[in-house]
């Protein structure tokens, strides 16, 4: 299996370890991309796609057409949860999102409904612990910092926390292992640091390439750092034997014990104090949560699990599973378009084809959907030179052309709400042999795809749905949006009826024909399909829906007993 790591140039420190790792099994690349038009030619070369940052890459990656053909991982850091970047991915196309923290995704999924926890994971960082040595050490003076000096370290507390321990004991010593990223840190440092009268007391050493051989001579290493998605030079410090002081970041007590973790600068002073100190224990709990090795093999599980979930299917399993196809009906829907199409595209059923009934479209659909048929000969396109005006005529169409044995209608505004419906549709159906029909519920988006609402429907037999229909003056009860066994209109040699009178209830009207000619149907009780409101089309115009309604209702009387439709009481 071939694995492309994407990142950009000089952001790859916490990812080398990774490709190296995964290249003793895989084949491996890694794209140092300076120009996004790279990442397409890259994609198509892996069998997994991993990038490593959420930041402008993945957004590129995720909206091109090969990423619904390869199985994509995002790795998210931190400073990215509060990037508009993660608002601008095309989620339903990340197969995995991988966290360093628990904190950091419980507020992303905070911030995205739409991207469930089932699809993340919580992979922290590793320490390669040989690198770390066990050095046992005891209570001293020479306290270490080691990171940038940005507003996201909390230099400003740095400073004055470690001016309240020097007024403990002035032979406390603070040793700065880092670079000033704002010049305006390094002007106000040098000014408190005279001011405090902590000069002589507080050593710049600068960039440490080598943080074990520094750490010799330290016995504590401090973070004042306002989030952290784990700050690994505490974690490398704990390696090697050395006292943690950690302020309490965003979320910081899911990732350390408490214990070495202080909220005020008096506590930091007590627990700097304190005769407690035991080298052999921070290594245990850096060893026991956070070694490289660990988190490198739970890294190696998760891409495991998505080779054999995205593998090509066997060709007895394409054999002995009857083929659906997914028929999308599309007018100018080319901004909801891709989204439509890479749900159906990564279904996890194994025999399937998608059939596009194009209804005229002026905007940009059809390039769009030629880019994803050059990728996929399983896409086949019905293309109107003008518009019919009549959705019915496109589901006639796709009836009628269908390779599959069962038919699954989506609008193109529409998309499937996970990759396994299909299975369970044909759960119900491999369930019962006598079912022509199973629909479920809706649930309702917004033109973004935000969640707001879930229509929910209810099971019927023939004569509750036509009285309910009935009792609704022509609107329809039982949704159209399911999967369809074909065989139903091939034996009786039947079409999907198209009437130009009811350009807005065709629907309901073959509800009842299907319902007249004995169809068997089926509820199942969960959300199947995402339906976007407001809608763009003309169901919503009135004076459509009435002469619909009527053409519905006069059906439905001429055809079923009135007993059925209007049942005297008791």
């Amino acid at each position: 299996m071939k694995i492309a790591f994407f990142v950009k140039p000089g952001l790859d420190a916490f990812l080398q370890p990774i490709v190296d790792y995964l290249s003793q099994k895989y084949e491996t690349r890694k794209f140092v991309v300076r120009s996004v038009d790279r990442i397409g030619e890259a994609m198509e070369w892996a069998d997994v796609c991993w990038f490593e940052w959420c930041d402008d890459l993945i957004v590129h990656g995720s909206r091109l057409p090969i990423a619904s053909y390869r199985p994509i991982v995002c790795r998210l850091h931190s400073y990215e949860a509060f990037t508009g970047y993660i608002r601008q991915v095309n989620w339903p196309a990340v197969d995995r999102l991988i966290f360093d923290g628990q904190p950091i995704r419980e507020y992303v999924l905070k911030q995205l409904p739409s991207l469930t926890e089932d699809r993340t994971a919580v992979i922290p960082n590793g320490v390669a612990m040989e690198k770390y040595p066990l050095v046992r050490r005891s209570k001293g003076f020479n306290i270490a910092y080691a990171g940038f000096i940005n507003y996201k370290k909390g230099p400003m507390l740095l400073l004055h926390a470690f001016k309240a321990i020097h007024d403990r004991d002035d032979r406390y010593r603070l040793h700065i292992a880092g670079k000033f990223q704002d010049m305006r840190y390094r002007l106000y440092f040098d000014q408190m640091i005279e001011e405090m009268g902590l000069a002589g007391s507080v050593r710049f050493d600068g960039w440490q390439s080598d943080l074990n051989a520094y750490l010799q001579d330290k016995q504590y290493m401090i973070s004042t750092s306002l989030l952290e998605s784990q700050h690994m030079s505490v974690m490398e410090a704990m390696a090697a034997g050395v006292k943690p002081l950690v302020h309490h970041f965003y979320g910081a007590k899911k990732i350390y014990d408490e214990k070495w973790v202080w909220n005020t600068i008096g506590e930091l002073v007590d627990r700097v104090a304190e005769d407690e100190y035991h080298s052999a224990e921070y290594r245990a709990f850096v060893e026991n949560r956070y070694s490289f090795a660990e988190n490198a093999r739970k890294v190696e599980e998760l891409l495991g699990s998505l080779f054999l979930s995205t593998s090509d299917p066997s060709d007895s399993a394409m054999q002995s599973a009857p083929k659906i196809t997914i028929g999308i009906v599309s007018c100018n829907d080319g901004r909801f378009l891709e989204q439509c199409l890479q749900s159906a595209i990564r279904q996890t059923y194994p025999n399937k084809e998608i059939l596009i009934v194009d209804d005229g479209s002026t905007d940009d659909s059809l390039a769009k959907i030629e880019g994803y048929r050059a990728l996929d000969p399983s896409i086949r396109l019905i293309a109107h030179s003008a518009n019919a005006g009549l959705t019915d005529v496109a589901i006639r169409e796709i009836f009628q052309e269908a390779a599959g044995e069962y038919a699954l209608i989506v609008s193109a505004e529409d998309y499937l709400p996970h990759d396994r419906v299909l299975e369970e549709y044909m759960a119900c159906f491999r369930g019962r042999a006598d079912l022509d029909y199973v629909y479920g519920n809706l649930g309702l988006v917004d033109e973004r795809g935000k969640p707001i609402g879930e229509w929910t429907y209810r099971g019927y037999n023939t004569d509750e749905a036509v009285r309910a229909i009935f009792n609704r003056m022509g609107s329809g009860v039982i949704p159209m949006t399911g999967l369809y066994k074909l065989a139903f209109y091939r034996d009786r040699r039947a079409e999907w009826r198209a009437d130009e009178r009811m350009p807005t209830a065709g629907d309901v009207l073959n509800c009842l024909v299907n319902l007249k000619a004995g169809w068997k149907i089926h509820w199942m009780n969960r959300p199947v399909l995402c339906y976007r409101q407001p809608r763009s089309g003309v169901s919503r115009k009135l004076e459509n829906r009435i002469p619909s309604l009527a053409v519905v209702l006069d059906y439905l009387v001429g055809n079923f007993p009135e007993e059925v439709y209007l049942p005297r009481p008791d």
